[in-house]
């Protein structure tokens, strides 16, 4: 008869999903790097592409936060910190919205 796996202490869990949110934040921050970087060298698609990439991974981590934690656990202070960090530095790029600022002007 084979044994039916045991589940894990809901702490290990949790601490799973905080080192997934972390990861998937870490990148987010990569990707807007490399956007700030292509938006700055005039590569309005490779910036977006990168940008839209970012959006989705800080989205993603949200959403497992919610999905996962209670509300105290969701104010670890490491994770609120990278949060913050991203939507900073995700408000800091060019908005879509507005083309014109994305690209440098050209010396004259």
């Amino acid at each position: 008869m084979t044994e039916l796996p045991s589940k894990q202490p809901a702490e290990s869990v949790s601490d799973q999903t905080l080192e997934f949110v972390e990861d998937e934040l870490k990148l987010a921050l990569t990707f807007i790097e490399i956007s700030s970087a292509a938006y700055s060298l005039g590569n309005l698609q490779h910036g977006g592409d990168a940008r839209s990439k970012a959006e989705a991974m800080h989205a993603r981590a949200v959403a497992q936060l919610t999905d996962s934690f209670a509300a105290h656990q969701y104010n670890h202070a490491g994770v609120q910190a990278m949060l913050k960090e991203v939507r900073s530095a995700l408000s800091s790029l060019p908005s879509p919205a507005h083309p014109a600022l994305w690209m440098r002007r050209a010396a004259s």
